[in-house]
C-alpha cells in the first residue's frame, strides 16, 4: 500500500497491545453530537462473537484509539456496546453497535508547528 492508498480495514486498539481488526464492509460509522461515533458492526455469526467479546473488555470511559483505513489514529473514549440483534433477513447476520466519544482535546499550537520542529522557538 502506497502512503496516499486508504485500507480496507478498521483497527480498534485498546491498551496493551490488545487489537481487533475487521474489514470495513462490515462497518458502518455515524458522527452524531458531542464528537460521538457510533460504529455498526453487520457481521456473521463466525465474527459476532469475537466483536462482542472484544468491546465488553472495555470499561466506560477507557481510551482506545481507531486507525480507519491506516489513516492514523483517533484517540476516542469508549461509551458503550449495544445487545447483539440477530437479523431476521438474512440467515447468519448480526448487528451490534460500539459508541466512542472523539477526545478532542489538543493544543491548538501543535498544528502551527513545522514538520519537523522540535521546539526550535519560532513557535
Amino acid at each position: 500500500m502506497t502512503s496516499n492508498e486508504i485500507g480496507t480495514n478498521i483497527i480498534f486498539k485498546k491498551q496493551l497491545g490488545l487489537n481487533l481488526e475487521i474489514d470495513q464492509k462490515y462497518v458502518g460509522l455515524k458522527m452524531k453530537e458531542n464528537n460521538i461515533l457510533s460504529f455498526n458492526f453487520r457481521v456473521p455469526g463466525a465474527l459476532k462473537d469475537e466483536v462482542e467479546s472484544y468491546f465488553r473488555r472495555f470499561k466506560l470511559g477507557e481510551p482506545i484509539l481507531v486507525d480507519i483505513g491506516g489513516t492514523g489514529d483517533i484517540k476516542c473514549d469508549f461509551k458503550g456496546i449495544s445487545p447483539v440483534i440477530k437479523n431476521k433477513d438474512e440467515m447468519d447476520k448480526y448487528f451490534l453497535s460500539a459508541t466512542l466519544q472523539e477526545d478532542k482535546q489538543y493544543d491548538p499550537m501543535e498544528e502551527e508547528k513545522c514538520e519537523t520542529c522540535s521546539g526550535c522557538g519560532f513557535h
